[in-house]
């Protein structure tokens, strides 16, 4: 029994200690689907012809119920559902059907699904139950239902916002870690640029910290960049009154002089700038990405990219390499998308300030329709930056980081707070790029005992129809 199930028993214990009256309100990750499902399995059992009166918000919640409770691994479970909604002993009907009905409901268990307001009809059904249980997707808002709640159903407190935040960030994670090589030979000879004047800028300053205080010197301390830059200077050598007569000496000025570690303290950060990007952004793990999403046809993917600029070449590669357009940009670096109207041509303003101009659809809108195209599944991949949007409301079973210079899935899990895994597990692939800072990363990732490094691939090259994935110790 794991952690979600535990969860799911406590509330109903709560539940039943409470009487059979309360409310929950179940976030996500957690599918309260399945705490209606424990509740009504537990009725049936102990009542077999209890009348049990759902009322939902909409038809389409009414075709999703149904669907979750006659349709799990247990066949005798979808049939004895089956047979309850066919007998009529559980009924489940819309908020709309029940406000029009001429007569008031009295049943054993009274539901109300997701509604966020109450008619006489629905207030009779749920205060006339013996049992009654709501279901809320979102705070309280109308008064009349609020009373309604307070008065029968009070919240049970399991689901509390710590409570879940633990059990998100706590999933089973299933990590495969993909190393790419650098293929071209001016990134390489770049990469290589980076490294080497990395490496002599730490040689020169003994490690980062200095390196910052010779840019913006030490407040804490009161000392000036340029004088920590002259002490620096000083420790190996320079002085003002060198003979450059000497080429030692010249080249000691050259390397040390005050004015020069300062310089270089400055180019170094730019230096590291430039190397994170050539790294996070590599077009070389645009083919592993691609592999993986198409290994992948009937999973619920979301991507994760360092920098929003590489996350639209994710975008484009993928939507140019499949025959239908299967991923959108989530992020606010997605490029400006022209519009078009109903018939597929250019949409222009008509009126105002910007008449006769180009409409676009900008970032924000782009989000919000992606997101929405996302769940009604006519894209199965989104592609977002380091830091997605809190409020991004989806379906996942995969996860793909493309940089090791991304934050650790546990910190995503934690600030994802409205995305769902159906299958309460984590499938993770991270890539990086082989021999680089993005490969010792990976030794300061943090992994708590639900996350398994299952694969770890570390190709010098790419097979075109295998990951070659070798088991990690």
């Amino acid at each position: 029994m794991n952690d979600i199930d535990k969860l799911y028993l406590n509330a109903l214990d709560s539940w039943k200690n409470n009487k059979g009256k309360g409310t929950v309100y179940i976030k996500k990750p957690l599918e309260d689907k399945c705490f209606l499902l424990m509740v009504l399995q537990r009725i049936y059992n102990k009542t077999p012809n209890a009348e049990v009166f759902i009322i939902v918000n909409s038809f389409r919640d009414r075709t999703n119920i149904i669907e979750y409770l006659c349709h799990q691994e247990d066949e005798d479970n979808n049939e004895e559902f089956k047979t309850l909604i066919s007998n009529k002993l559980l009924k489940i009907y819309t908020y709309d059907f029940v406000q029009n009905l001429n007569y008031n409901v009295c049943s054993f268990l009274c539901i109300l699904y997701h509604i966020d307001s109450v008619c006489y009809r629905v207030e009779c059904a749920f205060t006339n139950a013996k049992f009654c249980l709501a279901f809320l997707d979102k705070p309280i808002e109308d008064k009349d239902f609020s009373n309604l709640i307070y008065n029968n159903a009070p919240i049970l407190q399991d689901f509390e916002q710590n409570i879940v935040d633990d059990i998100r960030t706590s999933l089973p994670v299933e990590e495969i870690r993909i190393g790419v090589d650098i293929t071209n030979p001016e990134n390489i000879k770049l990469n290589k640029y980076y490294d080497d004047y990395i490496s002599t800028s730490l040689a020169i300053f003994g490690n980062f910290d200095t390196i910052k205080e010779a840019r913006v010197g030490n407040p804490q301390l009161n000392i000036s960049a340029m004088q920590i830059c002259t002490n620096i200077a000083e420790h190996n050598g320079w002085s003002e009154n060198l003979d450059m007569s000497i080429e030692f000496n010249v080249n000691i000025d050259k390397l040390y002089n005050p004015g020069n570690i300062k310089d270089r303290a400055t180019k170094t950060y730019d230096i590291i700038r430039e190397r994170s990007t050539l790294l996070s952004d590599l077009e070389d793990k645009l083919k592993i990405i691609k592999d993986i999403v198409e290994e992948n046809k009937d999973k619920k993917i979301l991507i994760i990219n360092k920098r929003g600029e590489f996350a639209n070449k994710v975008t484009d590669y993928l939507n140019n390499n499949f025959e239908d357009e299967i991923c959108g940009n989530y992020h606010d670096k997605a490029e400006p998308l022209p519009l078009v109207d109903s018939n597929g041509n250019p949409s222009f303003y008509k009126s105002g300030a910007k008449k006769g101009q180009r409409r676009y659809l900008m970032a924000q809108a782009q989000k919000t329709s992606n997101q929405d195209l996302f769940n009604r599944g006519l894209l199965h991949v989104l592609s977002t930056s380091n830091l997605p949007d809190k409020e991004l409301c989806i379906d996942v079973d995969i996860i793909i980081i493309t940089s090791t210079q991304c934050e650790e899935i546990k910190t995503y899990l934690y600030r994802l707070c409205n995305i769902y895994v159906p299958n309460n597990k984590i499938t993770l692939y991270t890539i990086y790029v082989n021999d680089s800072v993005e490969e010792k990363k990976l030794e300061e990732k943090t992994q708590n005992k639900n996350h398994v490094i299952v694969k770890n691939a570390k190709n010098s090259t790419h097979d075109e129809n295998n990951f070659d994935f070798v088991i990690a110790d």
